[in-house]
């Protein structure tokens, strides 16, 4: 238990600080005007889905690493080539997934207007977006990285680069939106130049330390080859496809939110906030959870798997109900915060319940899939999420939102959440209980 938990504070921390860019992204272009947020949140919607798809790619490097450096115990310098591999292939998948899908946010207008978006949210939507996706190449080589040290263990400096992150981002983009009037190019802008500066130094400290300097990615130049994007792309691309329908779950309700109106729409992103706020806290929990499996794994200990996946569900249960009593027990807070009037506070505070019961469910899916990951399971999760997500979620969402609004849209999304979630833990029952993973559909 204690393992779990020095390994996952660091990393919730992390997590909570990486939320706090975006709230305060959020929170600046609310003093811009309810205009601006809707049209930023719309925005960062955007450069969300398609980031998901090579940032979980791209991902699944920690997973690897953790796998080789449990293999380390009985072949070491098997190991150490292995996560040589592990970080090359990251590095080279990442260079080449920036330059394709950068050049994928030019069709972003025509996208919207089909989505049947509100015309006067497209344009300032797009100033966001247009400088938000130079921080996709910094941002993805800042995962690998993070992935190296979180599988050695090297938890504290994720923490403290997530510190170094918040403290360039917030003044550089307030500047940049308010000194100098950008507005939305500002804030985007700003979070792209201090991604950047925060990568930069990252990397130098960490292929700094004796224990990461063989890993440089820098070193060996002839291991280079496109077969080491391999492994990657074979764990990465049905990770991207699961995040990209579990995206499409929560920003497919971010486009129906849209055809109710502005006011939803800006409500829609302050929700968003907030699911994201829990959602951080228990992926650095479930991250956590899954390194200790994936060393497991690596070093074919079943009985370290086992007990890592029961005490770690129990935890996040825990965590994840106390986090919904919050929400729904003080809403006038979250309301403070986003400055909102009495007409939206009401509807928040009537919204409100519906997301916190999917903060649970949500929390369950996360966890179960993230281990599933770690023992490299991933055909048949990414199977369950189309399920979940789009045979139960987005029909659901659908169906409530003539009668319900907004409050139909998430409770749609809980409805597909809860039926993933269960699907996710039922798998990773049969996986535990067998003590190996599951090879059927792999």
């Amino acid at each position: 238990m204690r393992k779990i938990l020095s390994l996952a504070f660091p990393l919730i921390i992390s997590q909570l600080i990486a939320m706090a860019l975006v709230l305060t992204d959020v929170w600046m272009m609310s003093r811009l005007s309810i205009a601006a947020l809707a049209a930023g949140g719309l925005g960062a919607s955007i450069f969300s889905f398609i980031f998901i798809v090579a940032s979980s790619t791209v991902g699944c490097v920690a997973n690897l690493v953790a796998i080789a450096y449990g293999q380390r115990v009985a072949r070491p310098e098997f190991g150490n080539q292995q996560i040589r591999f592990a970080i090359k292939g990251a590095v080279l998948l990442t260079l080449i997934l920036s330059a394709l899908l950068i050049s994928c946010f030019s069709f972003a207008p025509h996208l919207l207007r089909i989505a049947q978006q509100p015309e006067e949210v497209i344009a300032p939507a797009m100033q966001y977006v247009d400088a938000l996706k130079w921080t996709m190449l910094p941002s993805l080589l800042l995962l690998i990285l993070r992935g190296l040290t979180s599988a050695f263990g090297n938890v504290r400096s994720i923490l403290v680069m997530s510190v170094a992150n918040i403290v360039l981002n917030v003044p550089i983009s307030y500047v940049l939106a308010f000194t100098f009037e950008l507005g939305l190019t500002g804030l985007g802008a700003g979070t792209a130049l201090s991604s950047l500066i925060v990568m930069i130094g990252y990397g130098y400290w960490v292929f700094s330390r004796s224990h990461f300097s063989e890993f440089a990615p820098w070193k060996n130049i002839d291991e280079y080859s496109l077969r080491l994007t391999l492994p990657l792309l074979a764990m990465g691309l049905p990770i991207g496809l699961a995040a990209l329908l579990e995206h499409g779950l929560i920003y497919g309700g971010t486009l129906m939110a849209g055809t109710v109106g502005v006011a939803a729409l800006a409500l829609h992103q302050i929700l968003l906030q907030c699911l994201s706020f829990t959602w951080n806290i228990n992926f650095g929990f479930s991250q956590a959870a899954a390194i200790l499996v994936g060393q497991d794994f690596g070093a074919e200990n079943y009985s370290g798997i086992k007990q890592t996946a029961i005490r770690s569900f129990a935890i996040t249960t825990v965590i994840s109900i106390v986090l919904a009593g919050g929400f729904i027990l003080y809403p006038e807070f979250i309301a403070a915060i986003f400055n909102l009037d009495a007409n939206l506070t009401q509807l928040l505070t009537s919204v409100l319940w519906v997301v916190a019961l999917a903060f649970i469910v949500d929390a369950w899916q996360l966890l179960a899939i993230n281990l599933l990951r770690g023992m490299k399971i991933v055909m048949l999760p990414t199977v369950m999420t189309a399920i979940g997500y789009w045979t139960f979620g987005i029909p659901a969402a659908w169906l409530l939102l003539e009668s319900y609004q907004l409050g139909g849209i998430w409770a749609g999304i809980g409805i597909g959440l809860a039926v993933t979630g269960v699907l996710l833990l039922a798998q990773l029952l049969v996986s535990v209980r067998k003590h190996q993973p599951v090879t059927c559909l792999n």
